[in-house]
């Protein structure tokens, strides 16, 4: 029985490094030599240029050098933005408690498809709000509100409901020009006063018009 060469795990090498060209392949200063390396998938922070970095270079059995990868960026001197880059499909896991993300400026979700949420409840909290979106749509079953002032400027207003109720201390309506109201019944009641004047008024009815009071003054 032929026993196979036993296979060596090539060496590894570590050192640090300055990166002076960043990108896909980049270039990393270690003392005299410029090195090209490649981000390892564990460096999530993106090497930028001026960067302090750790490189690991596999040595293959024949003397040769393998590929330099860059392990994590050590230190960052430039003020410039921090990019973590997930290929793929990313899931960020709390399987034992609460995840929560701050930020001392501000939070920005952008992204060419859908954003979805799925929770129990939603609680958004905040001073002010802009919302701006082409096209909405709602379902739900219920849409309770406690708001001091609202102002809405819009071009059409359609709604359908099967029994509209509103209570309020003062009402004011001005319409410029066609009000129409068409009802199977409608009945008008005023505790004290109820006044109705016009350029023209016009009164018909099919059947029967009936005025009824103790003084009714004509003229």
């Amino acid at each position: 029985m032929i026993a196979s060469p036993t296979r060596q795990a090539p060496a590894m090498l570590q050192q640090l490094g300055e990166v002076t060209q960043a990108g896909t392949i980049m270039l990393v200063q270690v003392g005299p030599d410029v090195r090209q390396a490649r981000r390892a998938a564990s460096c999530l922070l993106v090497p930028l240029r001026g960067d302090k970095v750790l490189l690991v270079q596999d040595e293959l059995a024949d003397g040769r050098n393998g590929t330099t990868y860059v392990l994590a960026v050590l230190e960052r001197t430039a003020a410039q933005p921090a990019t973590l880059d997930l290929p793929g499909d990313t899931e960020i896991k709390a399987s034992g408690g609460r995840l929560n993300l701050c930020a001392r400026d501000g939070i920005g979700l952008q992204t060419s498809s859908d954003v979805s949420i799925l929770s129990t409840q939603l609680n958004v909290s905040a001073v002010q709000g802009e919302f701006m979106v082409d096209s909405l749509s709602f379902t739900g079953r219920l849409v309770r509100g406690c708001i001091d002032s609202i102002k809405l400027v819009g071009r059409n207003f359609d709604a359908v409901l099967e029994r509209y109720y509103q209570r309020a201390t003062r009402s004011y309506r001005h319409i410029e020009e066609i009000d129409q109201v068409k009802a199977s019944h409608m009945h008008y009641e005023a505790k004290n006063t109820l006044s109705m004047h016009a350029r023209h008024t016009l009164m018909t009815a099919d059947e029967l018009v009936k005025v009824d009071a103790e003084q009714i003054h004509m003229g």
